[in-house]
């Protein structure tokens, strides 16, 4: 192999693939990312074994090949050199490089060691708009399992239903819901009618890398066998494999209307819950909330630091009530639901509460209370 390529585009490509890199490989090669020529273009790819990438970038190829470097110590040479041409060139298994006056080679392993990537061979089967997508991505892994002992938690589901495609994650303690809707095509995809369930991180890495790279379109395919998903942005995709297991019955925890109902601005809301989180980080986070006449009153007390309580204007509709919260957990949607007015229902101090973005009737987050001694 032999190519010459802009030192910042191969930066720029070796940080995003890098993500995707196993930090703690049980096999050496999958600390690797793999370099390799692909119709005039240096091809990237890289793969923990739950997530793959590929990604093509911009080159002048003189020779054919592929090798698979070390990605760690590649990354970091590569986004030290200055801006300029890097002459790139492998032998046998090693590479080198060249940018102006600094040279440097890396030890490397085979192409054909290196696991295989799949990769979008046909056009995409669906096509999103990249904001909407990552914005529901974003609005629902919030929810996902954390701790790895209940794998199927730690994902995100994919179901369709007539038009609509709907994303639900419930780590046990939160649930959170989003509706895609008038999605084209998304009917004629079986998969996702009984459906997928992918890792979090890795839906994460999507929005993110289409937040970095486009304002365009997502596209989307599932692999022949039904075991892979892909997602293409501009010229990357990922590739998520999927979590085995029965996701929960999302629809039985969602409660039907709450006796109690409140409408709040979202930022006085955050505000106060965050002020409220100062004091309550000695006592597990305990936030309470206590539904007044024309406000909601936002309080928490520790022995060891003190209390505080902060009144914010609400319009109340049905019976008075308080009910108590992790304040993580309601600063994890208040931060990333973005509406300016939000709903919050209730049915008393022991089930859950559910919370709506004002005039968006596509998402809703579940957080389930904390039991108060009084």
């Amino acid at each position: 192999m032999k190519l010459s390529i802009l030192q910042e585009n191969l930066s720029q490509g070796l940080v995003i693939a890098s993500r995707s890199v196993a930090t703690r490989a049980q096999l050496p090669v999958l600390g690797n990312v793999l370099l390799g020529t692909d119709k005039g273009r240096l091809k990237l790819s890289a793969t923990n074994l739950e997530t793959g990438i590929n990604l093509w970038l911009g080159a002048k190829i003189e020779k054919e090949g592929a090798i698979s470097i070390p990605a760690k110590i590649l990354t970091e040479f590569v986004s030290s050199l200055p801006a300029g041409r890097v002459e790139i060139e492998s032998r046998e298994n090693t590479l080198y490089l060249t940018s102006g006056s600094y040279e440097a080679s890396f030890v490397g392993l085979a192409a054909n060691e290196f696991p295989t990537v799949p990769s979008m061979k046909t056009k995409a089967v669906l096509k999103f708009e990249s904001s909407l997508l990552s914005s529901a991505i974003n609005q629902t892994a919030l929810a996902a399992a954390q701790d790895e002992g209940r794998p199927i938690l730690t994902g995100v589901l994919l179901k369709s239903q007539n038009k609509e495609l709907t994303l639900v994650a419930t780590d046990g303690y939160r649930l959170s819901l989003k509706k895609l809707k008038k999605v084209v095509g998304i009917e004629k995809v079986k998969e996702f009618k009984k459906g997928l369930v992918l890792p979090a991180r890795t839906l994460l890495e999507v929005a993110r890398v289409a937040t970095e790279e486009t304002e365009g379109k997502i596209g989307l395919a599932v692999t022949p066998k039904a075991s892979q998903v892909i997602f293409a942005v501009d010229d990357i995709e990922i590739v998520s494999r999927l979590i085995e297991g029965n996701f929960p019955d999302f629809e039985k925890i969602i409660p039907d209307k709450g006796k109690t109902k409140a409408l709040v601005e979202r930022e006085e809301l955050t505000r106060a819950v965050r002020i409220a989180s100062i004091f309550a980080r000695e006592s597990a986070n305990i936030v309470k909330f206590s539904l007044q006449k024309g406000n909601l009153e936002v309080s928490a007390n520790t022995a060891q630091v003190g209390d505080n309580k902060s009144r914010v204007e609400a319009k109340i509709e049905g019976e008075t009530g308080k009910i108590a919260f992790n304040s993580r957990y309601l600063l994890d949607f208040l931060n990333i639901v973005g509406a300016d007015q939000i709903s919050f229902e209730m049915t008393g101090s022991l089930n859950p509460g559910v919370f709506k973005p004002v005039g968006d009737d596509s998402y809703l987050h579940i957080i389930m209370p904390v039991r108060v001694q009084k």
